[in-house]
Parts: structure tokens; C-alpha cells; sequence
């Protein structure tokens, strides 16, 4: 039980940042959105900035799994799905939640582990039909992708950044 409810907070957490930004966030808001006193918000998570901590997480790892799951599949159908996650993480303020977290002291929200980075570089090199690619260039790859939503985020046309993201897909292919 208690480690549902630990999930469910982090969870509820995430909903808050994402609807009402890091400004309007609150262990008050979280305990209301989730149902429970907010002594059990502090019981499982300790502090603001422990929850914060699992709230970035979180978003990181959900932002992982979206560009995992799209990029199954081959090819330019996989691409896609990659660009339809991209704009939709801007769109539902998920990537504005997980970008309100990365400008915090001390909250982790790059959640890059040696298996994620592998997992993403073989996803990618099976979908461009190439060899695996480095952790540096994993890494290097994921930064444009963030750098996408950076511009989609500040209201650069859609049209463009799409273009460059094109673009950047055939720089990698040989």
C-alpha cells in the first residue's frame, strides 16, 4: 500500500506541475489533487524537493517511453510517430513541466541511464538502418530533440523546426 501511494502522490504531483506550472504548484495542491493529507505527501516523500526529484523523474522516464514507443516500426512511419510525441509532450505542457524542473538546484530530471541510453540508440539505429550509435551521440541526439521542443515551446512555426528535424534525421544516415 504504502508504495502505491507513494507512486500516486509522485503521480498526482506531475498532474499539478502540468496543469498549473512549478509557480502554482504546491504540497497543498498535490495532497488535494490526490485525495490525502498533506502529512502523507511529507511521510513519502520527505520534502518539497524529494517530491520535485520524483516528479522529474517520472516525467523523464514517461518522455523515454513515449520516444521508445514511437520509434517502433521502421522508417520514416517511425520518425513520425517520434515528431507526433515531440509536439505532443509541448502541446499537453508535459515538456514545459519537465523544462520548469531542469532550471531547479538539485532535481535530476535527465533520468539517462547506461540501459536507457542503449535502448534509445538501438531503437534509433534500427529505425535508420544504421549501427548503433555512441552514448555521446545518443546524448547529442536527445539534446536536439529537447532543442525541438525549446522552439516548438516558443512559438516557432511548426512548419520550420518540423524541416530541421527532417534534416537532422538525414545527417545521421550515411
Amino acid at each position: 500500500m504504502g508504495n502505491v501511494l507513494k507512486d500516486r502522490i509522485a503521480s498526482g504531483a506531475a498532474a499539478v506541475l502540468v496543469r498549473e506550472g512549478l509557480q502554482n504548484w504546491s504540497v497543498d495542491r498535490v495532497a488535494a489533487e490526490v485525495g490525502c493529507a498533506k502529512g502523507l505527501v511529507a511521510y513519502h516523500h520527505g520534502s518539497k524537493k524529494s517530491l520535485l526529484a520524483a516528479v522529474g523523474l517520472l516525467l523523464s522516464r514517461r518522455r523515454l517511453a513515449g520516444r521508445l514507443a514511437a520509434l517502433q516500426g521502421s522508417g520514416a512511419d517511425a520518425l513520425d510517430r517520434l515528431w507526433q510525441s515531440l509536439v505532443g509532450e509541448v502541446r499537453t505542457g508535459e515538456w514545459a513541466a519537465w523544462a520548469a524542473l531542469t532550471a531547479e538546484p538539485g532535481i535530476d530530471t535527465r533520468g539517462d541511464s547506461a540501459a536507457d541510453v542503449a535502448a534509445l540508440s538501438s531503437a534509433i539505429s534500427r529505425v535508420l538502418e544504421v549501427p548503433p550509435f555512441r552514448p555521446e551521440e545518443v546524448h547529442l541526439i536527445t539534446a536536439a530533440l529537447d532543442g525541438f521542443q525549446v522552439a516548438l515551446h516558443a512559438g516557432a512555426p511548426e512548419d520550420g523546426i518540423r524541416e530541421a528535424y527532417h534534416r537532422l534525421w538525414l545527417s545521421l544516415l550515411p
